[in-house]
Parts: C-alpha cells; structure tokens; sequence
C-alpha cells in the first residue's frame, strides 16, 4: 500500500469516526473547492467587468454632456439656420437648446434620448424640411429662468393681462432664434409651399394696411386700431400717430397735407426771435416737408402781419413802395405812380399829404385828388 493509500484511509476512518459520534452532524465532503489560482483568475474577472462597465457608464455620461450642448445641434444640417440664429440673439449668453427644448431634471432629459434618436432617424430616413410648428414649449420652460416679469410695459400694455389670456411661445415665438424663410431655402431645408416667418401663428384676424408682421395680429383686429393703443410717441401729445406716420418697417414720418385752416403751432413752435404773425404759417412757409424753407408771401398779403414800420413811416401800404422778398430794413423807397407834372419832388409833401400818409389830395385845386397833368 502506498502513501496515497495510506492517507485515504486515515481520512476515511476519521469521517467514520465522527459519523460514529453521539450527536455528530454529518458533512459532505468538500469536493472541487475553489484552488488559491481559481481564486485568482475569479478576482480578476470580476474587476474586469467592473473596469468595463465603469468605461461604459463613462462613455455614455459623457456622450449625455456632448450631445446637450447647443454646438451639437448643428451636426445634423437641418440645425443650422436655428444655431446661427441662436447665436445672434439673447439667449446664447444665457441658454442652452435644451434649457429651452427639454423639461428640468436627468430623468427628463433622460427620457428624451429616445425622442432624440428619433431625429436621427428621420435626418436619414424621412423628410427633414421645415417650418416646422409643432415644437412643444410649456410656460415652465420660461418661467424657469423669468421668474418674475413686468406686469406692465411701457404705458399702455398689461403683461399680466395677456398672461392670463395666452402661453409665453404665443407671443414671444421668435424669442430664441429668428429664422427666415430665405435662411431655411439657402440650407435647401425649406418646406413645399411654406409663406409667412418661420414661427408658429394663428390666423391674422385683419393686418393694418402697411404694417410689419408682428403677433399682436393673431388675436387683434389691427386695421381697426389706434397706433397709439400700442405706441407711445416720444413727443406731447398731438393727435392720433396714422395723421402724421405711415406703418411699415419703420414709422415713417410723413406731413400730413396743409388743408385750409391747418394750426401747425399744434406740432411746431416758433424758433427764437421769429416775428410776431397773425397769420398761418403756410403763408410764408410752403413747403413744410422740405424743412419749412421761407418764401415771401405774395403782395397782396397783409405786411403789417410780419413787419413793424418803423417810427414816423408812411401809413400807405407797405407794398405801394417796397417790393416783397427785399429786406425792408435796407428797401429803397419807391414814390407810387406820379400823375404827369405832379410828382413829389416838385412839391412837399404836405402839398399832397397835408394830414397823413395814407390818403392824398390836392390842396390847391380844392383837396380832389390829382386827375391829370
């Protein structure tokens, strides 16, 4: 018998002796228990599959950062237009895309990763054109950031009235990116017989005849609506804005016609040392779109309405001896028509003016006037 022999069956005599035992619990042999190098090899795999499922975990925490940050819109060229518009306008220096495109909170954005693949598909698989109107934007989305907003704007608008009467994307559309039609056509992105700006809106109920595209159209009958229950002019108050500016892209500033009777000091007041007038001001000044330019009224006007004889002048009327558009203070006095040999340098005055200036006769052929020679 060898060595082996002997051990096995010591070994053997000792478990019948245990078994033999008052109250021995009786154990199966251990058979196959692990080796110190299966333990090893055991050890090892387990820290490589913790190894690979923390790369994994890595991978997609990472690829979760990447693909929420506003840069990564643009991969799909249908982004475009919408980045670079984002860009130009306020939200870039304080919003991401998602900010304003996906719920608060991991489990949200979590959630929109399917809906996200879905744009994946349809960038290689369906037809990727727009305007498209069906974006989601809920008020919280906004709210989140504007906790608090004005409940009035400028002197006219309630903010809080139209709050309660409409969503924030309802009129503030275009808040996060502008884009155009033409900006959708140039990225070849552009949907078949898509009109109007690439926002969403509702039917306009009536546009006043001019003006820009702006949403107040959606819900107010504009045509029938004064300019000034939505602007406030930067002047005194002179009466409704149409009378004087044409809607467009800009409020055009455009006189009105001078109609007879026309009180132009309701807008203009009388530069510094400008004559004491009692007529209107479109006597002299004709041309009040042309910067009021002066012209001499004609002849027949009333001098005495602008010009303030001097002391001791002549009572006749001014243009009897002055000729309109030469300044009167430096007018050569022109004697009126002489009657043949009765002219003033024959006789003085008095001869014929014995009283005052304004009337003449002739005092030696009993006060008629001069008839002839």
């Amino acid at each position: 018998m060898t060595d082996l022999d002997d051990a096995t069956t010591d070994r053997q005599g000792l478990e019948d002796a245990s078994a033999a035992a008052p109250g021995a619990v009786h154990r199966a042999p251990r058979s196959g228990a692990p080796t110190g190098r299966r333990r090893k090899r055991r050890r090892r795999r387990i820290l490589l599959w913790s190894a690979g499922l923390v790369l994994v975990l890595v991978a997609i925490a990472g690829s979760l950062v990447y693909t929420e940050q506003s840069s990564f819109c643009p991969t799909c060229h249908e982004m475009r237009p919408y980045y670079t518009a984002w860009q130009a306008g306020g939200h870039a220096r304080s919003a991401q895309c998602v900010d304003c495109h996906v719920a608060p909170g991991i489990i949200a954005h979590l959630a929109h990763k399917p809906a996200a693949l879905k744009e994946v598909w349809d960038h290689f698989f369906a037809d990727s054109r727009f305007p498209n109107y069906s974006v989601e934007m809920p008020d919280a989305r906004c709210t989140a950031c504007h906790t608090t907003v004005p409940a009035k704007i400028g002197a006219l608008f309630s903010h809080k009235l139209h709050e309660t009467k409409a969503h924030c994307k309802d009129c503030h559309a275009t808040t996060g990116h502008l884009v155009s039609l033409q900006a959708l056509a140039d990225a070849g992105i552009l949907k078949s017989g898509a009109t109007g700006p690439a926002v969403p809106t509702r039917q306009t109920p009536s546009r006043a005849p001019g003006h820009i595209r702006v949403v107040c159209q959606d819900c107010h009958d504009q045509a029938h609506m004064r300019c000034s229950a939505c602007h406030q002019a930067p002047h005194d108050p002179r009466g409704e804005c149409s009378k004087c500016h044409k809607p467009g892209t800009k409020f055009v500033f455009v006189h009105p016609a001078l109609a007879a009777g026309t009180d132009c000091g309701a807008c203009h007041r009388k530069p510094a040392g400008h004559p004491k007038v009692t007529g209107a001001c479109v006597t002299c000044h004709k041309s009040p779109s042309g910067g009021w330019t002066f012209s001499h009224p004609a002849s027949g006007s009333a001098c005495q309405d602008c010009h303030t004889p001097p002391a001791n002048h002549f009572g006749v009327p001014c243009a009897q001896c002055h000729t309109p558009g030469v300044a009167f203070a430096n007018a050569v006095f022109t004697h009126p028509s002489n009657t043949g040999a009765h002219t003033y340098r024959s006789f003085p005055c008095v001869k014929c003016h014995p009283n005052n200036y304004t009337t003449a006769s002739c005092t030696c052929h009993g006060g008629s006037p001069p008839t002839g020679d």
